[in-house]
């Protein structure tokens, strides 16, 4: 062989051995940061894993509270229906039910049966009031004067009353 021969060929080898040296370097490189990820990788995995332990704790112990809370308030619930047991429907600490309206009173009755009397001749609430205070008709206090506002007022809230049956 040739000299130049040989220094071509000793030059390939020596390319070949400088890429062989290359490559290791290169996968060592690929290996060390292969190594760093797997290594954060677990420390995340150990932090959630600790986080998901803590979150499991607190649930148990929510779950736990809750259930004490139903206890105590199905004792409530039945201490309430005891204490509302002892009351009648209509009386509520010797209040009566509001919705049921409390009796007419004589003198009451009376007025707004005068004032269907002169309602049913289409007199109005002004000339109403005209004629109790001509007649001297007394007002519900026994005091002062009647107005039209007040007759009104009678007749629009305690009308109905009339049609119920007398006490």
């Amino acid at each position: 062989m040739s000299r130049e021969c040989a220094l071509a060929t000793d030059a390939a080898g020596a390319a070949g051995a400088g890429a062989v040296a290359m490559s290791r370097t290169a996968e060592d490189a690929r290996k060390r940061a292969r190594d760093i990820r797997d290594e954060a990788l677990a420390k995340h995995a150990e932090r959630d894993r600790a986080s998901l332990v803590a979150v499991r704790d607190e649930l148990a112990a929510l779950k736990t509270m809750v259930a004490g809370q139903q206890e105590q308030l199905a004792r409530l619930t039945g201490m309430i229906a005891e204490l509302t047991a002892g009351f009648a429907p209509n009386d509520v600490q010797g209040r009566t039910n509001p919705s049921t309206p409390r009796p007419l009173s004589a003198g009451k009755r009376a007025a707004l049966e005068r004032i269907r009397e002169l309602r049913e001749q289409d007199l109005s609430f002004s000339r109403i009031c005209d004629i109790f205070q001509a007649e001297g008709f007394p007002t519900l206090s026994g005091q002062g004067h009647w107005s039209k506002g007040t007759l009104w007022n009678l007749w629009k809230n305690h009308a109905h009353q009339l049609d119920m049956s007398r006490p």
